[in-house]
């Protein structure tokens, strides 16, 4: 039997106690070997050139333009080797922008020692870019419906349509029950905070989800989810996704975009549908009031800071392309943070492209000026104004995407 290759790693850090703490974590993984432990920029670069590893471990304990630095130069000097960058949760936030234009992964050094060695692991997998890697530039993906042509039903079956179409009927019936068996019974009860979501189907069957997932340290994981075609498959699909967010939501509590990198992984493993999904999924700290997320080519979240401008709105656009497409996505995370008094909505695309009878679409300025015109309400009052703006908009026109809507309020 051939044994596969260990991964080898080098550990960069300032401080002498983290690099022994990182050293000992990487020891105890299987298949891995610590090649070497660098104190400074320089000698980091020297390992790197002579032992040529896989990864360097980058703690950010005091000195951030050691991380920068390293960063550039290791891609400068070693393109194949993977950079991954462990910052103090204090300056996360404020560095995040830069860093996202860094060949670099990175997370907060508040991880568990398991999420720590199961995101390890998870970045370990994930294919090195190339020039002949796809474009996963950040996008949103719309969804458009496929008419249907007279001719799909032979003539000669018309016989047995009416017993097909009930046996169908009940199998939707079924389906859509189990679908609402998946979605949380109720919002979550925060002290301090307000929560109100729901999903409205088009139809029997839907496409759209969304979750809350109680994580460690009383965080929430809020997910809301598309997947982007109609019908029995995509339901399937949703189910399929659901429970891969939930999985790995609990696995990486901290690291939303590892998170999502491993769904997509297993999604693309485990189907060959052609079908995927994008999704908004963040980790919700309640005692802090940050928002970490990750955005799978999904519409843009909007945080409300300012109820009165929506020149203060500031949307959660995407940080990566959507779930299942490619094995060679990838996906940032970013940090919101809201104070008392801020919205949150997170929603799917069937309210921005809802149609009324004229041919228009509902958009996503109708959205933030209904959400603007509640100005205090609380957040069942913003969802329910929402929805019904909504609905007023398409008048008896009939719709034809479903309609997945959460929106968080900070009150205290």
């Amino acid at each position: 039997m051939v044994s596969m290759p260990s991964t080898r790693v080098v550990v960069a850090s300032d401080q002498a106690i983290y690099r022994l703490g990182l050293s000992s974590l990487v020891i105890s993984l299987e298949n891995t070997q610590l090649i070497g432990e660098a104190q400074s920029a320089t000698e980091a670069i020297q390992l790197c050139e002579m032992a040529q590893p896989d990864i360097v471990l980058v703690d950010l304990r005091q000195m951030l333009e050691f991380g920068r630095e390293l960063a550039k130069r290791i891609h400068s000097h070693c393109p194949k080797v993977k950079v991954i960058l462990m910052l103090r949760p204090e300056i996360e936030d404020q560095v995040q922008e830069e860093l996202e234009l860094l060949p670099v992964y990175y997370f907060s050094r508040d991880v568990s020692e398991e999420e720590f060695k199961a995101a390890l692991l998870q970045i370990l997998q994930l294919p090195l870019r190339s020039d002949e890697t796809p474009d996963v530039s950040p996008s949103v993906f719309h969804h458009q419906e496929e008419e249907l042509g007279e001719d799909m039903l032979a003539f000669g079956q018309r016989a047995n349509q009416s017993r097909y179409e009930g046996l169908l009927t009940r199998e939707l019936n079924m389906a859509g029950k189990i679908q609402l068996d998946i979605l949380p019974e109720e919002s979550p009860n925060i002290p301090g905070w307000e929560i109100a979501a729901g999903l409205e189907a088009a139809h029997e069957i839907s496409g759209d989800f969304y979750d809350f997932i109680p994580l460690t340290e009383k965080k929430l994981g809020v997910v809301v989810a598309d997947v982007t075609d109609k019908g029995m498959g995509a339901a399937l699909f949703m189910a399929l996704s659901s429970s891969l967010v939930r999985t790995y939501a609990v696995r990486f509590p901290t690291l939303p975009a590892i998170c999502l990198s491993a769904v997509s992984n297993r999604l693309l493993a485990d189907t060959r549908g052609g079908m995927f999904v994008t999704a908004l999924y963040g980790v919700l700290e309640p005692h802090t009031g940050r928002f970490v997320f990750a955005n799978a080519g999904h519409p843009p979240g909007f945080l409300i800071s300012n109820w009165r401008r929506k020149e203060a709105v500031e949307p959660l656009r995407p940080t990566g392309m959507a779930l299942g497409v490619s094995d060679q996505a990838r996906w940032k995370q970013r940090i919101v943070r809201m104070s008392p008094g801020d919205l949150l909505i997170l929603y799917t695309d069937g309210i921005t492209e809802a149609q009324n009878s004229n041919g228009e679409f509902y958009g996503g300025d109708r959205l933030l000026d209904a959400a603007l015109s509640m100005t205090g309400a609380s957040a069942s009052e913003v969802y329910r104004a929402l929805l019904e703006d909504v609905h007023q908009f398409i008048g008896h026109y009939k719709r034809q995407d479903d309609i997945a809507l959460v929106v968080i309020r900070r009150v205290e």
